[in-house]
């Protein structure tokens, strides 16, 4: 992912990508949620009432973390936040950047296309016989497993839209440069402020044996 100047004229309908990854992370971040709820009463009941809440571990296994990994791929391109290993990239000029980008990006759309591909034949074949878990007989499994699709298209469409506009931007700036910029601004925010002289604080006994405190610079004696 990177952080592009691009004319909203030409890729405005590539918002709309962005909009569907960001729906998708937010139904991820619900999941979250509701994974949190559900441990929380799974724990107040095994401690009060010494009895767990039922069918916690296979509502986490197959439910709430296929769901928050999988939905919030897309967003997380957006963003910037997969991993990236910039060692011998990022000392390079933009038009090799954006050469990387593009090539990274031509190759998360191949695979995953492949992703989806073998997804969907799995949830297809998981459908059929009515996928459900061994540990909790009422949850249905096979839902989820469209999730994990839904979710792997929408990285797919957000790495074509991060793909067009590696290709069609003017100027192009990685994240991670954007980044940088900003730990040194800030870092240099705090070495000038320590950088400053500082108050020393100094006790002059007074008379009557109370101490009257002066602020001053340091001063060799």
């Amino acid at each position: 992912m990177t952080t592009l100047e691009v004319s909203s004229e030409r890729v405005a309908w590539l918002r709309w990508i962005d909009r569907f990854s960001i729906l998708l992370a937010v139904l991820g971040g619900t999941a979250t949620v509701c994974l949190m709820g559900n441990v929380v009463l799974d724990v107040i009941g095994r401690f009060f009432f010494n009895r767990s809440l039922p069918g916690t571990l296979g509502l986490t296994q197959y439910a709430w973390m296929p769901m928050l990994i999988s939905l919030g791929l897309g967003y997380a391109l957006l963003r910037g936040e997969h991993i990236r290993v910039n060692l011998l990239t990022a000392p390079t000029g933009e038009r090799v950047q954006r050469i990387i980008e593009v090539v990274g990006m031509v190759f998360t759309l191949g695979t995953m296309v492949l992703f989806i591909w073998f997804g969907t034949e799995k949830a297809v074949e998981a459908m059929g016989f009515g996928e459900a878990s061994s540990v909790t007989s009422w949850l249905v499994i096979w839902p989820y497993r469209w999730v994990i699709v839904v979710g792997m298209a929408g990285l797919l469409l957000q790495a074509f839209a991060q793909l067009l506009r590696a290709i069609t931007a003017k100027e192009f700036s990685p994240v991670d440069d954007d980044e940088v910029t900003v730990a040194l601004e800030a870092e240099a925010t705090v070495f000038d402020e320590l950088g400053r002289e500082p108050e020393t604080v100094r006790y002059q006994p007074a008379v009557g044996g109370t101490a009257s405190v002066t602020t001053g610079k340091v001063e060799a004696r």
